[in-house]
C-alpha cells in the first residue's frame, strides 16, 4: 500500500475533492459517510494516486457463507453475464473468498483492481470501497466511481451488504455487486437484495430447528438467571450479558461447545468443573439440551469471575474506575473493544442499538475516555 507523509494528510484529501469536482458531481452532493470515509483514509496516510490492493493466498473459500451464498450469487450472475457485472463474497475480515464474473473480459477487468479471491478489501488497506464500508457500518452501501478513495478504483463502482449470522448477529462476511463505473446500474444494489435474502433463507434453513430449539431453551433459563449464562451448540452461541464478559474471542464457541459436549457425554453427574476460556479459568456446569432425543446444544453456566484488566498492576486509580463498572458494562466494553459496532454488540447480547450506545456513554464517563480507540487502548493496557 503506497502511503504518504503524516503531514499530507490535507493535501491528499484535496486531491480526491478536486477529482470528484472534475467528474461533473460537486463534491457536497456525495453522501456524508463517504466524505467521513476520505477523511479517515487521508488521516490514516494512505495516498489516492495508487493503492497496491494487499493479496494473502490462503484463502479459505469452504465455508458456511460460502455454502449459503454460493447458488444465489451464482443465479444473480448468470442473469448478469452480458452485462459486464461481477460478483464478490468476502469473509469478516475483507478477504475475497469467491468471485463470481459472467465473462473472461469481466473477469479481466476486475483482476486489473484486485477484484479477485485472495484480494482484501478493508478500508484501512484500500481506501474508500463498499466492501470496507459494509464491514464498518454493518448496512448495504454504495461507492460510484469517482467517490473511491484510490484513483485506480474510480473504474468501477460496487454495492455491497453484510451477512449476519441469523443465529448469533455475528458478522460472517459480505456480498458484493461490482461493475465499470460507466454501465453501474441503480437496480443493481437490488439485485444484491435479493442475494442476501437468499442467503439469509439458507443460513436459517441450514439452522433448522435445533437451532430453535437451542434459542427457546435459552430464552426461556435466560429469564431465572442473573449469573453469566452460555447456550452453544456446534454451529451456535447465545449469551446473556453478564456471560458476554467472559467471552473476548470468537474461538471461545467452538471451545465451551467441546468442554460442553464433552461433560455432557462422559460426565453427565458432574455437578461443576473448570473450563478454560481466553480470559482465564471459569468454574462451569453444563446441561443438554435435547429436540426429541437429538443432543442440539448445551446450557453452560459459568462461576467465579475473572480478574480485571488491571489486577495486580500499579495502576490503582485506573483498576478503581474498572471497578466502578457495572457487569453489563464491562460486558459491553470489551466487545465495543474487540472492534465491534453498536449494532453487532447489541445483536450479540441480545440488546437493543439504543441501550448499548446509552451504556456506553457511561464507560466512557467512568474510565475516562473519549472514543472506542481510547476505550481498547485502555483495556489492551491492562492485560
Amino acid at each position: 500500500m503506497g502511503l504518504v507523509d503524516a503531514a499530507a494528510p490535507g493535501a491528499a484529501l484535496q486531491h480526491v475533492l478536486d477529482r470528484v469536482e472534475e467528474s461533473g458531481r460537486p463534491a457536497v452532493e456525495v453522501p456524508d459517510l463517504i466524505h467521513r470515509s476520505w477523511e479517515r483514509c487521508a488521516g490514516a496516510g494512505i495516498t489516492p494516486h495508487h493503492v497496491a490492493v494487499p493479496f494473502a493466498a490462503d484463502v479459505d473459500a469452504d465455508t458456511r457463507l460460502s455454502w449459503a451464498a454460493g447458488p444465489p450469487m451464482t443465479a444473480v450472475s448468470d442473469l448478469l453475464a452480458d452485462e459486464g457485472v461481477a460478483l464478490l463474497l468476502s469473509d469478516a475480515r475483507g478477504h475475497v473468498v469467491k468471485r463470481f464474473a459472467g465473462s473472461t473480459r469481466t473477469a479481466d477487468v476486475m483482476d486489473g483492481i484486485g477484484a479477485a479471491p485472495g484480494y482484501l478489501c478493508r478500508e484501512e488497506l484500500v481506501g474508500t470501497n463498499s466492501i470496507g464500508m459494509a464491514l464498518l457500518t454493518t448496512s448495504l452501501n454504495v461507492v460510484l466511481g469517482f467517490e473511491h478513495y484510490a484513483d485506480n478504483l474510480t473504474v468501477v463502482s460496487c454495492a455491497s451488504a453484510p451477512v449476519l449470522d441469523p443465529a448469533t448477529g455475528r458478522m460472517l462476511g459480505v456480498v458484493n455487486i461490482t461493475s465499470r463505473a460507466s454501465s453501474f446500474h441503480p437496480a443493481l444494489p437490488a439485485l444484491l437484495d435479493r442475494v442476501l435474502a437468499e442467503t439469509r433463507d439458507r443460513l436459517v434453513q441450514d439452522g433448522g430447528a435445533p437451532s430453535a430449539a437451542l434459542r427457546t431453551a435459552f430464552l426461556s433459563r435466560r429469564r431465572r438467571t442473573k449469573g453469566p449464562l452460555v447456550a452453544v451448540s456446534g454451529s451456535s452461541m447465545f449469551f446473556n450479558t453478564a456471560g458476554g464478559a467472559a467471552l473476548a474471542s470468537h474461538a471461545d464457541r467452538a471451545l465451551v461447545w467441546a468442554w460442553a459436549e464433552r461433560q455432557i457425554r462422559s460426565h453427565p453427574l458432574v455437578a461443576e468443573t473448570v473450563l478454560h476460556l481466553s480470559t482465564g479459568p471459569r468454574s462451569a456446569r453444563a446441561e443438554p439440551v435435547h429436540d426429541g432425543e437429538t443432543l442440539v446444544g448445551a446450557l453452560v453456566s459459568l462461576g467465579s469471575k475473572p480478574a480485571s484488566p488491571w489486577a495486580g498492576s500499579t495502576d490503582d486509580a485506573t483498576e478503581d474506575r474498572w471497578a466502578s463498572l457495572t457487569e453489563a458494562e464491562r460486558t459491553i466494553a470489551h466487545q465495543v473493544a474487540r472492534g465491534l459496532t453498536n449494532r453487532e454488540t447489541a445483536a450479540l447480547l441480545f440488546l437493543s442499538p439504543h441501550t448499548v450506545d446509552y451504556h456506553l456513554r457511561h464507560i466512557y464517563r467512568k474510565l475516562g475516555v473519549q472514543s472506542r480507540v481510547e476505550l481498547a487502548r485502555t483495556i489492551r493496557s491492562g492485560s
